[in-house]
This record gives C-alpha cells, structure tokens and sequence, in this order.
C-alpha cells in the first residue's frame, strides 16, 4: 500500500485529533442545550435532542444533515425554523469553544499530516457530518492542524448521509469525482470508519483490534489495523522493517 496518487480521507475525532469520549458525550449535550435555554427547557431539549441525532444519522432525504436537524428540532420543539437555525449556528461558532478540553492534540497526525501535504497527495477530512463546517474547523486548529491543508471537510451543511452507511462513502466519492481505488481512508473506529472498504477503499485502522471489525468489512480484506508507526509503512511515509508485520 502507498498513498501515492491517491487521496487520503481522514476520520477527525481520534484520528487528526485525540477525543476525551467521557467529557465530549456529557458537556456536547449540555452545551447546545444551553444555547436553547430562553427558548425550551434545559430538560426538554435533551429528550428532544436524543431521538434527533438517531433520525439524521438514518436521513434519507434529499435535504442536507444540517436541514434535516433544524426540521426535526423545530417541529419537536415547536420552535421556529429560523430560531433553530440561528442558534445552531451560534453553538457551533461560538459556544463550541467551551469543548476544547475534549480535543487534544496529537503530534502523531500532525506529522503524518505534514509529511503527506509535502508529497502532494490531497487529503480530505472525512469527519461525521452532524454538525455545521466551523466545529469541525475549529477541532482542526485545535489539534494543530490548517484547515486549508484539507481539500474538502465533510460537514452538515454539505452531506446528506452520515457514517457508519456506506452511503456516506457513496456520496463523498461521487462529491469529489473519485472511484473507490483512488482513495484510502485513515480512522479509528471500526464500526464507523471500516464500511469504507465495502465499496472498495483501502481502510486504516488506529488502535483498533482486529477482533472487532465488522465481518462484512473485514472479509473484503481491505482492512488493515495497527498503530501510527505501521500506518507510516502502510502509506509508504517510510520504508517497511522486518518488525512491521
């Protein structure tokens, strides 16, 4: 495997970034609910929130994942339209700062980052694309990153299908004009990231035991797991040794 001449996406939390789960998973939730407290209830935007996030990842519709949820939020909070939007928009660009203490940095992908911009093969960040462009933009900067090293960030606003579908794949690969042999994808999370290899990428897998990806992906044998130092080797960052197995 090399990355030469191909494109490399890149998973975001836990890959280009470090992601502390634990705080992320409590402080996201109260965050934007916060950023709704004069319109609802702390309380009843949680539930409302909860059976959201599940109908956009299933989001079959020709409407972008950002449409779709200020849809679902305004109908389940019989808020307006315009008002969902608008604050979702200052959550993302504004009271998103609050999270930074989940995203640390991670030298690692810093360099593999830099090392891959100085061979000239174009990277993607094929993040989750839940939430608005500017969250993911900020977690870059965060972890140290240039946003416009990336030639394309998936975010709400563009994506109408979310990880783990291989719809997501689809649509990413349809959106930059490439086929599946042109690409390799770098993640951490089986489940989310290995669907890649089902429409024929190359995957990469970041601490992540073989045992526990997907047998529909692993099958294909495309799949490929081990640490920063194998993925050096995988992308042929430097020359393979006798210990890389």
């Amino acid at each position: 495997m090399t990355a030469a001449h191909r494109t490399v996406l890149w998973d975001l939390d836990g890959t280009l970034v470090g992601l502390r789960k634990r705080s992320f998973k409590t402080l996201m939730p109260l965050t934007a609910a916060l950023a709704f407290r004069d319109l609802t209830p702390p309380h009843r935007f949680l539930r409302v929130l909860s059976g959201v996030l599940p109908e956009v990842r299933r989001n079959e519709t020709d409407r972008t994942n950002t449409e779709f949820m200020v849809d679902l939020l305004a109908d389940g909070l019989h808020i307006g339209r315009e008002r969902v939007d608008e604050r979702l928009r200052r959550l993302a660009e504004h009271d998103f700062v609050r999270l930074r203490r989940c995203f640390p940095a991670l030298p690692e992908a810093v360099s593999a980052v830099r090392e891959l911009r100085e061979a000239g093969v174009p990277q993607i960040v094929a993040t989750n694309p839940l939430w608005p462009l500017s969250t993911a933009t900020t977690r870059l900067r965060w972890g140290g990153h240039d946003p416009g090293v990336f030639e394309f960030i998936t975010s709400g606003e563009t994506m109408r299908r979310s990880k783990p579908r291989v719809e997501f794949y689809r649509e990413l690969l349809d959106r930059l004009g490439l086929a599946a042999r042109d690409c390799v994808m770098i993640g951490n999370d089986a489940a989310n990231d290995a669907p890649a290899a089902r429409i024929g990428i190359p995957v990469f897998l970041l601490g992540v035991a073989e045992t526990t990806v997907p047998q529909e992906c692993s099958r294909t044998g495309l799949v490929t797991t081990g640490d920063w130092t194998r993925l050096r080797v995988w992308l042929g960052n430097e020359e393979k040794s006798c210990s890389s197995s």
